[in-house]
């Protein structure tokens, strides 16, 4: 059952994924942005796989992990945006 569950989520993730990837003119900063939030995917994921048997610390730790990656993200955009004044 799980399994369906995440089947009915991802196939459509990926479908509107691809769609996005093929519609977009790829620059440097846009590539650097795709790069710098890929840890914030993988956190993400992480906490979305968390099973009820894993142990609290453990929950606690992606979302640690999961606020630094964002916050390195929004950082990565700022400087962005900042250089291009």
């Amino acid at each position: 059952m799980i399994t369906i569950g995440q089947l009915v989520f991802y196939i459509p993730f990926f479908i509107m994924l691809g769609i996005l990837f093929y519609y977009i003119r790829w620059t440097k900063k846009k590539f650097s942005v795709l790069i710098a939030s890929l840890p914030a995917a993988y956190f993400t994921y992480q906490i979305f796989s968390f099973r009820h048997w894993e142990t609290t610390p453990v929950l606690v730790a992606h979302i640690l992990e999961l606020t630094a990656a964002v916050i390195f993200l929004i950082i990565w955009i700022y400087i962005l945006y900042k250089k291009q004044d």
